[in-house]
């Protein structure tokens, strides 16, 4: 089912998306456990956020392996947040909604990226950073599902 377009012709817009309550919660948490976590501890670690209301538990997993079996069978209705490339969390409210909203549109196109029998748990989807990438790869995905 596709969805309406904003006004630059994309289902999923990075420009118009407005932060929502989830994204707001998952930003928030995120921003809380890397004020409170060393940057060593951190730096390699996990978390599992729910894409329906953007709720995060707070605990840091060694690997992506460990949070995806953490969500026990029910993998493909949370995102796996690392602090790798963010070792500060999302900048903003809005980034965590386009974490989460370009995650929700890869599983409703069936993508199904954690694998908890994987031995790295799966492949990451990457969101690209640069508006033009964003774009780009937003109209691969969404063209995948015609």
């Amino acid at each position: 089912m596709l969805k309406a377009k904003c006004k630059h012709g994309n289902e999923l817009c990075s420009i118009c998306l407005v932060a929502d309550d989830a994204a707001k919660r998952a930003w928030e948490q995120v921003k809380n456990i890397a004020a409170s976590t060393e940057w060593g501890e951190r730096v390699n670690s996990f978390l599992t956020i729910r894409l329906s209301d953007g709720y995060c538990d707070g605990t840091l997993y060694e690997n992506k392996k460990d949070a995806v079996k953490h969500c026990g069978g029910n993998e493909q209705w949370y995102a796996f947040f690392s602090f790798r490339n963010a070792p500060n969390g999302f900048a903003s409210p809005k980034e965590a909604g386009i974490f989460l909203a370009y995650h929700r549109a890869a599983y409703d196109r069936g993508f199904r990226l954690p694998d908890p029998d994987d031995q790295f748990g799966g492949p990451d989807l990457i969101v690209p950073d640069m508006n033009e990438h964003l774009f780009d790869q937003l109209g691969r995905l969404m063209r995948s599902s015609n």
